[in-house]
C-alpha cells in the first residue's frame, strides 16, 4: 500500500473514531469567542481578531489554522454579540474544517467591582477530505483510472455545532468555564458512519496585578499569571505561564503538558511544549504578538515546533460609560 493510501486511510479513521482534538492557539485570550464566548463584547466597543498558526512546519506541509472575528459590545445594555470564521487544515491527509460562528454573551453585575458574563454560540461547520491526492486500490486495478469508485466514502459534511460558557471576574481576579460541541454532531466522513464529536471542556482562571506599586489602573508594568486547562475525550492538557506588561510591550513565558498527572501509555508523558511569546501595542490600539512554541513531547525539535501571529484591533480607547468595565485577563 502506498504511502498516500495509507495517510488517506488514518485520516478516514481518526474521523470514523472521532478522536483527533480540536485547534488549539498558545495565544488562547487573543482568540477570545474560540475560548469562550462569555468573552464576546470583552471590550469598551468594537474588537477585530485575526489568528494564524502553523504547527509542526518539520511535518510538511504541517498543521494550519487561521481565525478572523469581530465583537461589538453595546453601550446601552450589558450585551456584546459577535462573529468567527476558523478554518483548520490537517497536514497531507486532506482533512480540513471550516467553522462559521455567531455569539451572544450577557453581564450581570454582582456589584461595582464583580460580575458574572454569561455567552453562548452558534456555529455551523463545514468538515471533509480532498481526495484529488491519493490513489486507492480500484484505480489501480482500473489501469490507473482518474477517480476511485470507492461507494462508502462522504468528500463533506455539515453540522450545527453549539457552545456556551460562563465568567466570574474583579478588578484581579477571574475565572471562567466553556463547554463545545454540546449537541455532539456526527463527523463522520463514511455513509451509514456514525462518529459523533467529544465535548470539549475548557476552564481558564488567572491573576493580574501591579509589581511597579501603582494602582493596577495606573499602572505601567504588570503581571498576569494565567492557566488553561482543557479536556477532550481522553485527551487533556493545561497550559500554566505568565505575562509581563510594561508599557507597550509584552513579555510571557508558558509551560504545556500534564506531566504529573496523565500519561496515555506507558513510557508516554504528558509534554507537549515551552512557549515563548513576544508582543506590541501602538498608540492606536492595535496589538501585534508573536509566539513559538519549542517542542518538548517525543516528537522532539524535529518537527521545528509551532508560530502563532495575532494581530488584534479595538477601537474606541476608553469605555463612554464609565460603569463600564472589562474582565481584566490578558489580550494576547
Amino acid at each position: 500500500m502506498k504511502a498516500r493510501e495509507l495517510a488517506f486511510l488514518g485520516s478516514m479513521a481518526a474521523a470514523f473514531m472521532a478522536r483527533a482534538q480540536d485547534p488549539q492557539f498558545s495565544q488562547f485570550y487573543a482568540a477570545a469567542q474560540y475560548l469562550n464566548p462569555a468573552l464576546t463584547g470583552n471590550t469598551h466597543q468594537d474588537r477585530i481578531a485575526m489568528n494564524y498558526r502553523l504547527q509542526w512546519p518539520g511535518v510538511r506541509p504541517g498543521y494550519e489554522t487561521y481565525m478572523a472575528a469581530y465583537d461589538h459590545r453595546f453601550s446601552t445594555s450589558p450585551a456584546g454579540i459577535g462573529g468567527m470564521v476558523l478554518r483548520d487544515k490537517a497536514g497531507t491527509s486532506g482533512l480540513f474544517s471550516t467553522t462559521v460562528g455567531l455569539s451572544y454573551s450577557y453581564e450581570a453585575r454582582i456589584n461595582y467591582r464583580r460580575a458574572l458574563r454569561f455567552g453562548t454560540r452558534i456555529g455551523y461547520t463545514m468538515r471533509g477530505v480532498d481526495p484529488s491526492g491519493y490513489l486507492f486500490a480500484d484505480q489501480v486495478l482500473r489501469d490507473n483510472a482518474p477517480v476511485t469508485i470507492e461507494p462508502n466514502l462522504i468528500e463533506r459534511v455539515n453540522y450545527l455545532d453549539l457552545a456556551g460558557g460562563m465568567m466570574y471576574y474583579s478588578e484581579h481576579f477571574w475565572a471562567g468555564l466553556s463547554m463545545n460541541h454540546l449537541n455532539r454532531p456526527n463527523t463522520s466522513l463514511m455513509i451509514g458512519g456514525e462518529a459523533r464529536m467529544q465535548a470539549r471542556t475548557s476552564v481558564h482562571a488567572g491573576y493580574r496585578f501591579s509589581i511597579d506599586g501603582r494602582h493596577i489602573s495606573k499602572s505601567e508594568t504588570r503581571m498576569t499569571i494565567a492557566s488553561h486547562y482543557k479536556m477532550q475525550g481522553k485527551w487533556d492538557q493545561l497550559d500554566l505561564g505568565w505575562y509581563i506588561d510594561h508599557g507597550q510591550l509584552t513579555g510571557g513565558l508558558w509551560y504545556r503538558g500534564l506531566p504529573l498527572v496523565k500519561a496515555y501509555q506507558p513510557g508516554y508523558g504528558n509534554n507537549d511544549a515551552v512557549i515563548l511569546m513576544v508582543g506590541y501595542q501602538t498608540e492606536s490600539q492595535l496589538r501585534f504578538v508573536y509566539s513559538y512554541d519549542i517542542t518538548i513531547s517525543k516528537l522532539t525539535m524535529k518537527s521545528a515546533g509551532a508560530h502563532e501571529i495575532s494581530l488584534i484591533y479595538e477601537w474606541p480607547k476608553k469605555a463612554k460609560n464609565r460603569k463600564h468595565k472589562i474582565v481584566p485577563c490578558p489580550k494576547f
